[in-house]
Order: structure tokens, then sequence, then C-alpha cells
């Protein structure tokens, strides 16, 4: 079974943000942010096709990233997961994953840093000091034996897709 934790796409920035009163949270993405998603999420269904269930945080550009994703997947429904926020503790999602990712073959988290590296790190050695890091619009493919009852250290990192790899 499959975790693909992949960051969201690149987003106004917070500065612009402020200046025209807009909340962190309500950040939409760029369209360069969204162009690039697009591309690594053909890159995603080419190495990873078979995902059944996408998650992401409440926060705006985390919904418009998972619903670049879902697009390509054919995929209608979004979850949404309070416990993909940027400092949400690592232990969090791996509960609400073991609620509702129930008969997955592969779940696609969308979500932030430092929160996601943290999480992969987590998964991978136990360890909340990430070894691990995601660009915008990167993602891990990180194989479990369980996706309801993950145990750390018995993951192995399949991918880790940086933008640059892919992308022009």
């Amino acid at each position: 079974m499959k975790l693909v934790l992949f960051r969201h796409a690149i987003a106004m920035d917070r500065e612009e943000a402020m200046l025209k009163k807009i909340e962190d949270g309500n950040r939409p993405l760029t369209p360069k942010g969204k162009e690039k998603s697009e591309q690594l999420v053909k890159e995603l269904v080419r190495l990873c096709p078979d995902v059944d269930m996408i998650v992401c945080s409440p926060l705006l550009r985390s919904q418009q990233t998972s619903e670049i994703i879902a697009k390509a997947y054919k995929i209608s429904k979004i979850d949404q997961s309070a416990e993909l926020v940027p400092e949400a503790p690592p232990m969090a999602f791996i509960q609400w994953l073991s609620q509702f990712g129930r008969r997955k073959v592969a779940v696609v988290a969308v979500g932030h840093e430092p929160h996601l590296s943290t999480l992969a790190s987590w998964i991978l050695a136990g360890k909340t000091d990430s070894f691990v890091e995601l660009k915008k619009s990167g993602f891990a493919v990180i194989e479990v034996d369980d996706l309801t009852q993950i145990v750390t250290g018995r993951a192995t990192l399949e991918l880790l897709v940086q933008p640059k790899a892919f992308v022009k």
C-alpha cells in the first residue's frame, strides 16, 4: 500500500496576501503554481497509477492542488483533514488515516512544510528531525504494510520527486 505525500503548489506570496488582506489559509495558487503542479501530477500518475483516495489540508492552496490531482486521477471526492495543517504532529494524520484509510490501496495526502517532511521522516525512521525535504509540488511515495496501522521504521521510501527533475 502506498502513501503519497504531495506538497501544495506555489501560492500567492505571503506579503502580497497581507497587502490584499487575504488570510494565510486563503492564499490561492499562482498560475505558475498551477502549471507546475499539473506537470508534476502527470508524473505522479505515471509513477503511481492506482490512487483511490485524495486527502488535503483545509488551506486553500492545498485544496486547489488536490483538485488538480483529483482531475488527473478522475476522482470526484476529496477528503479534508485538519491533521495535515503545517503545525500538526505527525501522529495526528496517522490516526486520521487509521480511521479513513480502510480498504485503500494508495492515498495521496496534500499538505504543507514542515509537516510533510516531518511526517515522512517519522514514518520512515521514527524521527521528528526531518531528513526529507519536499519542494512545492514535490512528492514522496512511501510503501507501507497497512495504511490503517502504519508502524514507524517499517516503511520504504520508493520515490522522492522534486519539481526540478521534471519541470523546465
